[in-house]
């Protein structure tokens, strides 16, 4: 309606009440952008202050985005949206639950072993280091080749020192917010139980005239992160237990360690796959240079997998980005917010393209 919004009332109480529509009249012109633009800048404001609140929100609201197609597809088959609910709910919990349960004392184990051990893992890293560059000044490298290689070290030991701190920090403050990971499946059950409502409702908050080109943007961005978010998902949960099979089958220390750190590293594009091989290689080299060689080779294959059979199956060109675009996405989201940034840049790219493309075609033209 030209001139005029409407105020939605009950927005997230969806109790099957109706909603109490107000009309009331907005300036037009440059106030109502001002307006318009204000909201948007006290949202965001907000977001900001109370971000940590919002991130189990955050989270709850991409486990429903995720599990959302598994609702519908049995809702269609004659269950009820609270049924289907709760049968996924049982799927995916009950999974996670037993691999907690198979997998959590083993992964505890290894990292009270890493913990004990690392002061001489230290040593024999830093030994070899030493060894390696008094053989570069003995066979006479150029001192600026040797003090770029001093350099490499330094930042790789700091680089390291800091991920098993914030392994160890991680694990602190996940043992610390167990209350919020208790709601999140309680949070998922509510926007599961009224995803079309909410989607309505927040459709209602578009000025009328925008609501098709919304719809219409919407629905492209939808496709393109179910694609890149379950597919990644599915990839690196494949990447990380063929990993640990691997290791585990050629002796290496810490296998479902290194196997969980190579999983999520595989949701970075392009870098994922070296990041995840550097603790393989570390933790082999500490043993053995064939132990090395080995899980190497395991990580090599693995990889290839994925780039040959799992990405052009599951992925393929759903995102539509240039290679060049998604690592410079990768280059200033690490940048900017270190690893989450390296997590969402594709992601937030993609969409970027979607919105900009449509704007400029579809907008201005």
């Amino acid at each position: 309606m030209e001139g005029k919004a409407r105020v939605i009332g009950g927005l997230f109480g969806f109790s099957g009440e109706k909603h109490v529509e107000v009309e009331t009249a907005l300036p037009k012109g440059r106030w109502r952008i001002l307006l318009v633009a204000g909201f948007w800048a006290i949202v965001l404001l907000l977001s900001y202050l109370l971000r940590q609140t919002l991130v189990p929100f955050a989270v709850a609201f991409v486990l429903a985005y995720l599990l959302y197609p598994g609702v519908v597809w049995l809702e269609k088959g004659g269950l009820s949206r609270v049924v289907s609910i709760l049968a996924v709910f049982a799927v995916v919990f009950g999974g996670f639950a037993s691999l907690i349960a198979f997998g959590m004392p083993r992964i505890f184990s290894e990292l009270n072993r890493f913990s004990v051990q690392l002061p001489q893992y230290t040593q024999q890293m830093q030994a070899w280091l030493a060894r390696i560059q008094q053989d570069m000044i003995q066979s006479g490298f150029p001192p600026g080749i040797q003090q770029v290689w001093s350099d490499t070290l330094a930042r790789g030991e700091a680089t390291i020192l800091a991920a098993v701190r914030w392994l160890l920090e991680s694990a602190v403050s996940l043992a610390e917010n167990a209350f919020d990971i208790v709601l999140i499946p309680v949070m998922s059950f509510y926007f599961l139980r009224d995803w079309e409502a909410i989607g309505k409702g927040s459709l209602n908050l578009v000025p009328q005239n925008l609501r098709a080109h919304v719809q219409i943007v919407g629905g492209e961005v939808n496709r393109i992160l179910r694609a890149v978010v379950r597919c990644n998902f599915l990839m690196a949960l494949v990447v990380g237990v063929l990993t640990t099979v691997g290791l585990t089958l050629i002796g290496l220390e810490y296998s479902l360690l290194i196997g969980i750190i190579a999983g999520i590293a595989d949701l970075i594009p392009y870098f994922g796959p070296l990041i995840g091989m550097v603790p393989a290689l570390v933790v082999g080299l500490l043993e053995s240079p064939r132990l090395a060689l080995y899980a190497v080779l395991i990580m090599i294959v693995v990889q290839q997998i994925e780039a040959n059979l799992l990405s052009p199956k599951l992925l393929g060109d759903s995102v539509g980005l240039h290679p060049l675009a998604v690592i410079f996405a990768l280059l200033a989201g690490g940048h900017l917010f270190g690893i989450v940034g390296l997590l969402l840049a594709v992601p937030v790219v993609a969409v970027g393209k979607v919105v900009g493309r449509y704007v400029l075609l579809k907008v201005l033209v």
